[in-house]
């Protein structure tokens, strides 16, 4: 049976509404994409998001994928994350309200190919597909930030400090 758990931090920002369906184990992976070197850095202790969902079973044979989705505009912005795997057996379909500095934190398990799209009143804010091939990597991460104007940085890692948690 695949697992799935969300934690809410009940905060002003608060979720709006979140929604995860999994008839099947959820993985991100993805290569490394551009890094805009004007995007802000992201802040030092990363350690409360707004909402975290664990989809998927765990392995021996690979890490989890760690995704967040950060606000990094003074503004607050209502987003909406839609994630489906490859195969089709798992999505998630949220939609947050993100004061300035608030994230999403999506873990995700297995390994398949996935799309992550993050829209803002029906505008698409930024699209990406995450590949298998990352979870070769020691500890892979991919960091999506909302920057002003709608503007959006993709970053990735692959030896972030998630796996050790």
């Amino acid at each position: 049976m695949r697992t799935c758990h969300m934690h809410r931090r009940s905060l002003l920002a608060g979720v709006a509404r979140s929604t995860v369906a999994a008839a099947g184990g959820l993985s991100l992976a993805g290569p490394v994409l551009g890094q805009d070197d004007d995007a802000p850095p992201l802040p030092a202790n990363p350690d409360d998001p707004v909402a975290r969902a664990v989809l998927g079973l765990a392995s021996d044979d690979h890490p989890s994928h760690r995704l967040r989705i950060w606000n990094r505009d003074v503004d607050p912005h209502s987003l909406a994350l839609e994630i489906e795997s490859g195969s089709g057996d798992v999505s998630l379909d949220g939609t947050y309200d993100l004061t300035s500095e608030d994230h999403v934190v999506v873990v995700l398990q297995e390994r398949d190919r996935y799309t992550v799209t993050v829209t803002e009143d029906g505008s698409s804010v930024e699209s990406t597909t995450l590949e298998p091939a990352t979870f070769d990597q020691p500890c892979p991460a991919t960091e999506l930030l909302v920057l002003e104007d709608g503007a959006a940085d993709v970053r990735t890692e692959s030896d972030a400090d998630h796996c050790s948690e």
